[in-house]
């Protein structure tokens, strides 16, 4: 095997387990941001931030521990992601006809 495919498969794998170290020290529902996590893979590594910043990526995103979320409230968070609810569209209203009956139209038969 050529020595710098094995070196990126070992960084690759040693990247992955620091960012699971990462996330099983936090606490359910807690979150942090992409770019914190893989500052502290990279310090855990010794290694500049873009050198993991790939791995910790794909590890955020395929992950089984940690989701990511996008927003405001968003990075990475651990736990399982909540199921979305999918709301039933209303049916429209059907406006039946009617029928306007003036004064000059109605008949009353009395007998």
């Amino acid at each position: 095997m050529n020595a710098d495919i094995e070196k990126m498969v070992v960084n690759s794998r040693l990247a992955y387990e620091a960012a699971q170290h990462v996330i099983d020290l936090m606490q359910d529902g807690e979150r942090i941001q992409l770019k914190d996590l893989a500052k502290d893979v990279a310090l855990t590594l010794a290694l500049p931030p873009k050198e993991v910043w790939g791995f910790v990526d794909h590890f955020a995103h395929h992950s089984s521990v940690a989701y990511v979320a996008r927003g405001k409230k968003g990075g990475v968070i651990k736990g399982v992601r909540p199921v979305r609810v999918v709301k039933v569209a209303r049916a429209k209203k059907v406006e039946t006809p009617t029928t306007v009956v003036t004064a000059d139209e109605f008949v009353c038969d009395i007998a």
